[in-house]
Order: C-alpha cells, then structure tokens, then sequence
C-alpha cells in the first residue's frame, strides 16, 4: 500500500466515523425529546390539564362519516397516568382526567384498544382492553374511560344524556398527533333533516306551589323534572331552533290574576331552562290565562274538589322546533 492510499483510506474512515456519531447523537437528542415530552405532558403538574377548548356539543356530521367521542373524568379511573387510545391497533391520544378527544371517519367495524401509560414505568406491549364496536353514519357516539380492575381501563360506550354531564367542562387533550388510517376532518352536515315540532306538557301542580310562580316557590320536584327535561332535549336533537313556553291557569278566581299567573310561570320556566343549559336555545313565552281550559266538567267555585278537578288546566306546554338525532 502507498502512502497516498494509506492517506485516502483515512480520509474515508475518518469520515465514516464522523456520520455515525452524528447520527447517534441525532437519535440520542430525539429520544430525549420524546422522553421530556412524555415527562412533560403526563408527569403530575405538568400544564396538559389547560390544553385545547373546552368541550362544546358539535352539529351532526354528515352521512359518509361517524363520531367517536373519548373522554375520563376523575370519577371514572383512579389509574395513575395517560390512558393512550388506540383505534383499529392505530395510535389515537392519550388522555388525562378531565380531559376529551374526538375522532371522525367513514362508518362500520371499529376496535378500540386501550392502554394504560405511566410516567417511569416499562410501557406495556399489549393493550389492557379491547372493545369492538360497530359505528353508525352521521352519529356521534360517546366514550368514557372506565376503571377495570388490576391497573387496567376500558372504554364504556355511554349514553347520550350520560355523557354530555359528565364531559362537562372536559377539556380537548391536543398535545399528540393521531395516526389512525381512515381519520377524517369532521364534516357538519349544514341540512339535517328538520324533525316536526314536539309539544310538551308539564303539570303546573308539581313545578309551583298552589297560585305562586316564582322561581323560590319552585318544587324540589319540579326543578328535578325541569332538569330532566334538559338531559333528554340535548341527547334526542343535534339543533334547538326555538322554544316557546306557553303558561295556563285554571278558571277558578279572577280573570286578570290568571292571566298573571300564566305569564310568570311561563317567564319563570324559561328562566330556569335557560340557566340550566338551554341559554343558547331562542325561547319566547307568553301566558293564555284560563282561556284554553282542558278539563270542562269542573265546578266554578274554590272548593277542594274543584281545585283538584282543574289540576290539568293549570299546566306550563313547551312547543319545541329544531332538527332530531
């Protein structure tokens, strides 16, 4: 071997070796990277907790694709860490308490995995749970993940009603990316189909004490009913369009008086609906007094039985509009 061949193999060498500690100085950076960002992200006190927008109940989406909800609240898994969703073996999101992730794609056959992740520990090769699942088109379907036993979480399908309690005031964990095939940007389907308008009567005699129509002569009841009827009109319509809240009074006493007391029970119901979720909704209400009466047959004198006879007349009808799930 000359010395010039000797110098030019070197060279080549001393090259090569330069590549590859570059090369694994570059990887020895990104696995810290992604060590600090786990760190960062699922260690206790770390900032996750302010990610993202809190959770809005969103439009329907259109027929070509479905909705999938995932959500933990603090309530439903004491299990330490992220819990990492997986959809169809594909990496979705992790999730902390108090925290939510969605996910739109074409409708049918889903598995769900899910894994439980902490901070300083070996990372597990295989998912805690499986749930499979069968997605409906232009439907959102809700997620909770619950505690299972043993250190693992499932995901439990929840109820319409259910979940938009409990995912109240949730926020959206946007921190990672997710690599499910199949993922689509949500599409709002802009011409739902308009459901024909629903009417809904609520007794008079279980919302308010006898001939009172304020808000502290409400009933424990008829807050409770009130309340019901929150839950079941965001879990059955994707859009309330309007409300109007119709009061009626029996015939018994003065017509003036009635007619006041129709009005304010009407304007006392659309107070309370609309503190108890329904601020958005446009809702208008007026009182009919005792002119539309239900029961005829009744005495027109206050006795008891007559009191009790005109118990429907004395009645609060919501007429509802807007587009149904």
């Amino acid at each position: 071997m000359t010395y010039k061949t000797f110098l030019n193999q070197s060279k080549h060498s001393i090259r090569q070796a330069g590549f590859a500690r570059g090369l694994v100085a570059s990887l020895m950076l990104c696995l810290s990277l992604g060590a600090f960002a786990q760190n960062y992200y699922t260690a206790p006190g770390s900032p996750i907790n302010t990610f993202g927008q809190k959770f809005a109940q969103a439009p329907q989406v259109v027929d070509s694709q479905t909705r999938m909800v995932f959500y933990r609240t603090r309530q439903s898994s004491s299990v330490p860490g992220a819990a990492s969703i997986y959809v169809n073996g594909a990496y979705h999101a992790s999730i902390i308490p108090g925290g939510y992730s969605q996910l739109c794609m074409p409708p049918g056959s889903v598995e769900l995995g899910l894994k439980s992740v902490e901070v300083g520990t070996n990372v597990k090769d295989n998912l805690d749970t499986i749930t499979a699942i069968r997605s409906a088109s232009a439907q959102t379907q809700f997620f909770r993940v619950q505690e299972a036993g043993r250190g693992r979480q499932v995901l439990q399908p929840v109820q319409v009603a259910e979940a938009l309690r409990e995912i109240d005031g949730a926020r959206e964990q946007t921190h990672t990316i997710s690599r499910v095939t199949g993922a689509v940007e949500c599409s709002i389907n802009r011409n739902p189909a308009p459901a024909a308008p629903q009417t809904i009567t609520l007794a008079a005699d279980a919302l308010f004490a006898f001939g009172r129509s304020d808000l502290g002569a409400m009933s424990p009841t008829g807050r409770a009913s009130l309340d019901a009827l929150v839950a079941r009109l965001r879990s059955e319509y994707i859009q309330l369009d309007r409300m109007n809240i119709i009061g009626h009074a029996d015939p018994l006493g003065q017509p003036g008086p009635n007619e006041r007391l129709s009005i304010d029970r009407a304007n006392t119901v659309q107070q309370y609906l609309a503190q108890a979720g329904l601020g958005s909704v446009r809702m208008t209400s007026e009182g009919r007094g005792d002119r539309e009466p239900v029961a005829l047959q009744c005495g027109r004198v206050a006795t008891p039985q007559a009191i009790a006879c005109h118990a429907p007349n004395r009645r609060v009808v919501i007429d509802i509009a807007g587009a149904r799930r």
